[in-house]
């Protein structure tokens, strides 16, 4: 009963949650791609060493994007605790990870832009709805 009482109280959480509508959406461009954000998002830049950093944040959430030679590939992330899929986006091998308990772990895709240019977008979120969204909307130049 208790479990019951749990579980309709999240999903009755979650119906109440407001999403911002697509159309207040806008588009962020970092030079080598494009992503579509909520415009309660701003874009930030950081300092690399040996590639380009920066991302969007909300103030509460924050997506990173690492663009270089040695962006994370997500190769020691495991399936016990990430579903890991591997695909093609835009012409290029990708590899995409979500955590099986929203909120434990990083949500993000890297893409093998040819070697040596790597490109990783990532967040550590628990609004993997939102941060899912924005990395879809991805486009590379």
């Amino acid at each position: 009963m208790r479990t019951i009482l749990i579980l309709t109280s999240f999903f009755l959480f979650m119906a109440c949650t407001k999403e911002e509508p697509r159309s207040e959406w806008e588009t962020f461009d970092f030079g080598v791609f494009t992503v579509e954000a909520p415009s309660t998002w701003s874009k930030f830049t950081a300092q690399g060493y040996d590639s380009k950093v920066g991302g969007l944040t909300n103030q509460k959430d924050t997506l990173h994007y690492d663009y270089g030679m040695y962006s994370n590939q997500f190769l020691s992330i495991t399936s016990q605790t990430h579903s890991i899929t591997e695909g093609n986006r835009d012409g290029y091998p990708t590899r995409m990870v979500t955590p099986k308990r929203p909120g434990e772990g990083i949500i993000g895709i890297y893409y093998d832009l040819g070697n040596p240019l790597r490109l990783t977008i990532y967040s550590r979120s628990s609004d993997v709805k939102t941060v899912m969204q924005i990395i879809q909307s991805v486009k590379i130049k």
